[in-house]
């Protein structure tokens, strides 16, 4: 079933261990080919360099993020040389999306920070 992110609740549906897990899996995948961080109006833009599985690995944690915390919008574009998450959510959700990514997640400058 497919839920409206406006409509659902703010939170994450992972217990401890699963969010512990996912961060770890973010921060992997940051160390490889993170580029740039931004905070936007709606949440948050991430920029990844490619690499062999970068793509593959990117949709495939868009697509559980989408899972547990179906308040945000989760979409991953190819610009070519570069795959580029856009995560967005309504005014409510904005800061929670805005602290999932914020230090440490490795690399990527953080650009008016």
């Amino acid at each position: 079933m497919t839920v409206n992110p406006s409509q659902a609740p703010i939170a994450c549906s992972l217990n401890a261990a699963g969010q512990t897990s996912r961060r770890a899996a973010w921060e992997r995948l940051a160390e490889r080919s993170l580029r740039e961080r931004q905070m936007t109006e709606r949440g948050v833009r991430l920029v990844f360099a490619r690499k062999p599985g970068v793509q593959d690995e990117l949709h495939e944690l868009a697509r559980l993020e989408g899972e547990c915390c179906a308040f945000a919008e989760w979409r991953v574009e190819d610009h070519g040389d570069r795959l580029v998450l856009d995560v967005s959510a309504d005014t409510a959700g904005v800061s929670a999306l805005q602290a999932m990514f914020e230090e440490p997640l490795s690399a990527g400058p953080t650009p008016g920070r």
